[in-house]
């Protein structure tokens, strides 16, 4: 779940800035999670790396607060699919990478996803407006 969640929240500006609240509790899991793996990398007896500071109730608090970072991100894909249905046809990796791009051009790959018989788009020159 955090492989997942810090690609989109670290590595996507604009779903941060969709969703600022959300970026911001991640970022504090993220910072925990991080801190623990260097502390477990420090120790070389597995057994005291995972014994150590209530370290099973950590994660699973560090778990749980990813749940709920997963439900607020599903959340918002379900708003954009809701205002447009032909989302609806595309996974949410898929559609996360549509709404975490600031080029239109972005949307080609999944045109056959979206409409039938469509398979690209012609844009103008800017490269932001659709022309055939």
């Amino acid at each position: 779940k955090w492989q997942y969640l810090e690609s989109i929240f670290v590595g996507a500006e604009d779903i941060r800035l969709q969703l600022p609240d959300e970026a911001k509790k991640f970022d504090a899991i993220d910072k925990q999670f991080i801190n623990i793996m260097k502390a477990t990398n420090l120790e070389k007896n597995i057994v005291t790396a995972c014994t150590t500071d209530e370290r099973f109730e950590t994660l699973s608090e560090l778990s749980d607060r990813l749940d709920n970072s997963q439900k607020s991100l599903t959340d918002y894909l379900d708003t954009k699919r809701n205002a447009f249905p032909r989302f609806f046809f595309i996974s949410a990796d898929e559609l996360l990478s549509i709404l975490g791009s600031s080029d239109p051009t972005s949307i080609q790959v999944h045109m056959l996803k979206l409409f039938d018989n469509v398979k690209f788009l012609h844009f103008g020159r800017s490269g932001r407006t659709v022309v055939g």
